[in-house]
């Protein structure tokens, strides 16, 4: 999840365009059904914002990374879905002494309701939609050692709330906005400084802003969106000149980005996701470039009970 960021906000930016539901899309799973997704994606950047300051680094070169992120969605209820994923990361450098990570990264666990459900007309309708979630840290991966970490190592409470449009013939658009509060985060350093100077070795994280916006059409087996997303920290500080970013650095980050899925005409259970994500802008972050490839399968795993169809 999280490239400085770009490496570590894989999850949370990135996955918004790997086409299995995810925690602030404009979809739900209907009851009883289950969709499985195992998505890949390579990420690379070779320059990166030092505070405002663009600029590159020979001792890092081009710093990549590769993920696999399993991931399901399940229909608990026509109005409520449970949704969980883990990635797998490996992380690298072209350059200088510096060696990559691999491992699993953090576990997240979320559950997203249907909050609101208004009929404009036959033709259109709005959504309300909200998730809360829990973000666990289970790889043994060395946090303080960005930006090659595989993530920040703190736990995290998120939140996340959508409106959403569809009309019939296809078009949808979709807003979210969401808030990750963030425990703190035990290391090596006995000092360190943000917004003032602290004499231990348990950091203060900053909390996490992220919103986005989607375009994007949806007719029978085919799923196309236009992606903006950002993110803000909510504190931290600058990137000292020639230095390496700290857990607690202030990260920005705009992003760009296209998903197709597409059902397999042989098997429609059976579909196969195809994305791109560019990063815009940014504050003490990689300007990343971002491709995936991913497939998905979704069944039914139960059906309702007899109470509900005789409703």
């Amino acid at each position: 999840m999280k490239q400085f960021y770009g490496l570590l906000t894989v999850l949370f930016m990135s996955l918004n365009g790997l086409g299995a539901q995810t925690a602030n899309d404009a979809f739900m799973m209907k009851k009883g059904e289950i969709c499985i997704a195992v998505p890949y994606q390579y990420s690379s950047w070779d320059h990166y914002w030092e505070g405002t300051l663009y600029r590159d680094n020979p001792n890092l070169g081009t710093v990549s990374s590769h993920m696999v992120a399993p991931m399901f969605a399940l229909g608990l209820h026509s109005r409520l879905n449970l949704i969980a994923g883990l990635p797998w990361m490996k992380t690298k450098a072209s350059a200088g002494t510096l060696r990559g990570e691999s491992g699993f990264q953090d576990l997240s666990l979320w559950l997203k309701g249907k909050v609101i459900n208004f009929e404009i007309n036959p033709k259109h309708r709005l959504e309300v939609m909200a998730s809360v979630g829990l973000i666990l840290p289970v790889g043994s991966y060395y946090a303080d050692y960005l930006p090659l970490s595989l993530g920040l190592g703190c736990k995290a409470f998120g939140s996340r709330l959508m409106a959403n449009w569809f009309s019939d013939f296809g078009l949808f658009a979709s807003a979210n906005v969401g808030y990750d509060a963030r425990s703190n985060v035990k290391g090596d350093r006995t000092n360190y400084y943000t917004d003032q100077g602290y004499q231990t070795n348990e950091y203060k994280m900053p909390n996490l802003l992220t919103g986005g916006l989607t375009l994007g059409y949806f007719k029978n087996t085919t799923r196309v969106e236009l992606q903006y997303n950002m993110m803000n920290t909510q504190g931290g500080v600058d990137i000292r000149r020639n230095d390496a970013p700290f857990l607690t650095s202030n990260m920005d980050q705009t992003q760009i980005g296209a998903m197709i899925q597409q059902r397999m005409p042989f098997h429609k259970n059976l579909g196969i996701i195809l994305m791109a994500a560019h990063t815009l802008s940014g504050r003490n972050v990689g300007k990343s470039n971002s491709f995936g490839i991913g497939l998905l399968y979704q069944f039914k795993l139960f059906n309702k009970t007899k109470s509900e169809v005789a409703k």
